[in-house]
């Protein structure tokens, strides 16, 4: 091959060098959507080992009203709001009306009580006012979660009257709503 060939193949390489593409990755892009729902949750536990009892303790019949208090502790989730209801325990009077809750007499009293009852009730607050019920909206308690334990007093008041001698009791239920 001649020079003027060989030059004109070197230049015509060259310049075809230049005008080839080079070879790069591509790239493409997508997005996409991260999601979670985060539903309200709540856990109800009372007293120590969460084992409530409002112990009113022992008290002369005649002696004035008898008060006390425990702790229902809730834990739910932060922003879940949630109601609190007592109800009626085992032994109201009135069937399911919060108002006449009462403590019926247990068969292991010294003396035979089992027909005798002891009227008491629960409230939301500390003057013995807000009967604590279980209709919402009306006599539960209303709170917010925090995503931490939050105690909530439950006090208890057992009037002054002639009782009979001898242990009563009664079972109320607690109910959180949310």
């Amino acid at each position: 091959m001649s020079i003027k060939n060989r030059f004109l193949l070197s230049g015509l390489c060259v310049v075809l060098g230049f005008a080839a593409p080079s070879a790069q990755a591509q790239t493409v892009t997508a997005d996409f959507d991260v999601t979670i729902t985060i539903t309200a949750s709540c856990d109800i536990s009372s007293g120590t080992n969460g084992i409530a009892e409002l112990a009113f303790g022992s008290k002369d019949s005649f002696q004035t009203d008898v008060i006390g208090t425990t702790d229902l502790k809730v834990t739910c989730t932060n922003g879940a709001v949630y109601d609190i209801g007592l109800d009626a325990g085992t032994n109201p009077s009135t069937p399911g009306d919060v108002s006449t809750r009462r403590m019926k007499g247990v068969s292991t009293s010294p003396v035979n009580n089992e027909s005798d009852y002891v009227p008491y009730n629960l409230f939301k607050d500390s003057g013995n006012t807000l009967v604590w019920g279980n209709t919402i909206d009306t006599n539960t308690l209303k709170s917010t979660g925090t995503g931490a334990q939050q105690a909530h007093v439950i006090y208890g008041l057992v009037p002054s009257t002639n009782h009979t001698v001898g242990d009563y009791k009664d079972t109320v239920t607690a109910t959180v709503t949310f």
